[in-house]
């Protein structure tokens, strides 16, 4: 078996050349496109989106449905924004950040064991949005 394989590369002079050609080629496609946006312009971003979100009290109680549509759309529109982050430290808080937020103005209001209420969904988005903060501080400490 293996002096078939043998004859066959030693028949194509240039098949091993191909190999490593390949073989770099698909290391570098690995390796490629693992650019993470600086800590400002995604600071940007994110900014963006806190300020997209509709207070409680603009929400109203019961929840306006309108409003949480259109807050739907705009945390959509936003998670090619947002992803990658600069540190990933917290690429998954920022995921999970995005899924409680489309989860509550999905359902609108929320009614689930893990989000009980607009306001529990508030709260786990600004403890979420906590932690970014602090790993966004420690990366670029304000001047």
């Amino acid at each position: 078996m293996w002096g078939k394989y043998h004859r066959c590369v030693r028949n194509r002079p240039y098949s091993k050349v191909i190999a490593c050609i390949v073989a770099f080629g698909l290391v570098a496609a690995a390796c490629g496109n693992d650019e993470r946006p600086s800590v400002n312009e995604w600071r940007a971003q994110w900014q963006g989106a806190m300020d997209g979100l509709p207070t409680s009290a603009a929400l109203g109680q019961p929840p306006e449905r309108t409003l949480c549509r259109t807050t739907l759309g705009h945390i959509r529109e936003l998670q090619g924004d947002l992803l990658p982050t600069p540190d990933a430290a917290i690429d998954g808080t920022v995921s999970e950040w995005l899924r409680v937020a489309e989860d509550a103005f999905f359902e609108c209001p929320p009614s689930s064991a893990e989000l009980p209420s607009m306001a529990a969904a508030y709260g786990e988005l600004d403890r979420l949005a906590a932690e970014i903060n602090v790993v966004l501080s420690i990366d670029q400490p304000s001047e």
